[in-house]
């Protein structure tokens, strides 16, 4: 039996988890209704933003720049209606352009559920880039807009980055000879199972299924399911299709160029293998995987006991390698230094954290970067100005460790994962 979020709203350290990602600058959640509809709306933060970015750029380094004959794509969430007198399809909303030459008839349009359509119409271009080869593959990442009714008894707006009405889609597709395709499917499921663990301080609370479903054209499919244990239950990440030949056979019936493919003497129309997952699918289960709390002993009788908090996130999408911070009685002086070592970080390819002079404590400020999930915070005091020592402080465990500032970052990027995190 799986709990909901709603119901586990009540523990105190599901609401400090959710507390923590709206006031660090992570993700606000707000409920719209639409059409009679409850959906939610996300604002990202400075750190929520940038671990989109991170995400993004890792599932296209997976994806796309390691992959041969892999073609990019980009394009409006609004499509052009073929057919306007079609409303059969619930996830459409649509809308009305006018142009401004009155010449012009109005267009009718609908905001796009997923990149999947779009992405099939190239394929017959982009054959003609492979001179007719298989296989290949294109890649698409976009807005779509979630226009499903939701059952009723579903808790789906309670659960984290579930039902928004606008989602970023991070979609592949892979078009291959009907005899590759039972390996293409064993290498995408392996690869994207890896790619999900690679990034997870777990990986046992991965998973995968495979079953048949009926995709919208009535077809049935191979469908595996990526998912990850929440703690109110399974929740699917990521979905590779198998959808056989069926797609290609009604692109011909609806295009005139025959998508059919010679290879080795034979004629076929190629298969196609579909991965699709989500921005706000990575982050739930990033942000949920890496948050831990840990008990701090009371310093006096009269005071509780304090909860730590800590987002242990991986560091090739962490917002920030590493925080700077400035102590001792010669501040100015300290700061000005610590401009230049941010400057050389950013060099080396590390993203800083450097803020400007504050009278937080520097317990105040190893707590705020342990919350924004930033690997490591440098401390430079007096003694740096001095001799060159720095302190170097881990997140994951709090020990602070003296070096030289001036072995600063290879002692940073040999922690990071040098292999990944240099250019």
């Amino acid at each position: 039996m799986q709990n909901s979020v709603g119901s586990l709203m009540g523990d105190p350290k599901v609401r400090r988890f959710l507390k923590l990602l709206s006031d660090r600058g992570f993700v606000q959640e707000s409920l719209v209704t639409i059409n009679g509809m409850e959906k939610k709306l996300f604002r990202f933060g400075p750190q929520g933003t940038l671990l989109r970015k991170n995400i993004i750029k890792e599932w296209w380094d997976a994806v796309v720049s390691h992959q041969v004959n892999t073609f990019c794509l980009e394009s409006s969430p609004l499509m052009i209606k073929t057919n306007p007198q079609n409303t059969s399809s619930s996830t459409e909303s649509s809308v009305r352009l006018v142009s401004l030459d009155s010449s012009s008839n109005p267009v009718d349009c609908a905001l796009r559920a997923s990149l999947s359509k779009e992405c099939l119409e190239a394929y017959l271009s982009s054959l003609q880039m492979t001179s007719g080869q298989l296989p290949l593959s294109l890649a698409s990442t976009g807005q779509c807009f979630n226009l499903k009714t939701e059952d009723k008894s579903s808790d789906n707006n309670s659960k984290l980055l579930n039902n928004g009405l606008c989602e970023t889609h991070l979609l592949s597709q892979h078009y291959l000879p009907p005899v590759n395709v039972a390996q293409a499917v064993e290498f995408w499921t392996r690869k994207r199972l890896s790619w999900w663990k690679k990034f997870s301080t777990n990986p046992s609370k991965i998973c995968s299924s495979t079953s048949s479903v009926t995709n919208g054209n009535k077809t049935s499919i191979s469908r595996t399911i990526i998912g990850y244990s929440f703690p109110w239950g399974i929740e699917p990440l990521e979905t590779i299709d198998n959808h056989g030949n069926s797609p290609l056979l009604d692109l011909e019936s609806k295009s005139g160029p025959s998508p059919q493919v010679r290879h080795d003497k034979a004629v076929f129309h190629a298969h196609l293998l579909e991965c699709q997952t989500s921005v706000e699918s990575c982050m739930a289960a990033f942000l949920t995987d890496s948050y831990r709390e840990k008990t701090v002993k009371a310093t006096s009788s009269e005071k509780k006991q304090d909860i730590k908090k800590v987002l242990q996130l991986h560091p090739l999408l962490c917002p920030y390698h590493v925080a700077l911070s400035v102590t001792g009685s010669k501040k100015k002086e300290v700061f000005i230094l610590s401009q230049h070592v941010a400057k050389e970080l950013r060099e080396g390819n590390l993203s800083v954290l450097h803020l400007p002079r504050n009278s937080d404590s520097m317990e105040s400020q190893y707590r705020r970067n342990d919350e924004l999930g930033v690997p490591y915070t440098v401390v430079l005091s007096d003694q740096t100005l001095e001799s060159g020592v720095i302190i170097i402080r881990s997140r994951d465990t709090s020990l602070k460790q003296q070096h030289h500032i001036k072995d600063l970052q290879s002692i940073l990027l040999t922690n990071l994962h040098p292999t990944e995190l240099v250019k």
